[in-house]
């Protein structure tokens, strides 16, 4: 999954970021039967139901992520209405599973030069965790599935409403695509803004 971060000022730029996730739930079990023995047959049948849905929760969130796999390539748009900045800037960006993880690693080439990000995404519990890492900073974000899509927020909670992003896979003329919209908010001398940034990218054949 492939996120789009910013550093703290907006006028760094916008680091692309990629997420990945593991499916990392564990299940106990109680050796012998003495415990659940001893519980209403109501309240075992929903403990079962329970954990299933877990598991079942688990799986659907790991088969999403799988679904990054592969080479995208396409183009990133960020602007501010506040200034009237606009910048549009190619993307490339892999992702691979391994570890019961996400990993991943995006490249973009903007005003200022080539970014690269790096990424590692998992699952945890009902929602995704993902790692990333820019080179001169590093961030954590949190993920959740929503409206055949993730959201994702910082994992900062004081800047819960300054930052969020939505990334969906979309069909378009029978190709896979990868969509991201979402906004940041910085701060400049009219006041706070918000950084609108939209990424479009396409799938594209592994080479050999």
């Amino acid at each position: 999954m492939c996120v789009l971060t910013h550093r703290a000022g907006w006028q760094d730029g916008l680091g692309l970021r990629e997420r990945r996730r593991h499916v990392a739930i564990r299940v106990y079990f109680f050796k012998g039967t003495s415990i659940l023995a001893g519980m209403p047959l109501l309240l075992r049948l929903s403990l079962g139901l329970f954990l299933t849905s877990l598991v079942s929760a688990s799986e659907e969130a790991e088969a999403y992520l799988k679904q990054y796999a592969g080479r995208w390539e396409g183009d990133f748009t960020i602007h501010s209405a506040a200034t009237g900045y606009t910048q549009t800037f190619p993307v490339a960006q892999r992702y691979w599973w391994a570890d019961d993880a996400l990993h991943g690693v995006s490249v973009s080439d903007r005003e200022d030069g080539m970014r690269t990000a790096r990424s590692k995404t998992y699952v945890a519990g009902d929602r995704f965790i993902s790692e990333v890492d820019r080179g001169d900073a590093e961030a954590t974000y949190y993920g959740v599935l929503h409206d055949s899509g993730i959201v994702w927020l910082s994992s900062d909670l004081a800047r819960a409403t300054d930052y969020q992003m939505r990334e969906v896979f979309v069909e378009v003329d029978g190709r896979e695509e990868l969509h991201t919209d979402g906004f940041d908010s910085y701060i400049y001398q009219g006041g706070l803004a918000q950084l609108v940034f939209r990424g479009r990218l396409k799938q594209v054949a592994e080479e050999l």
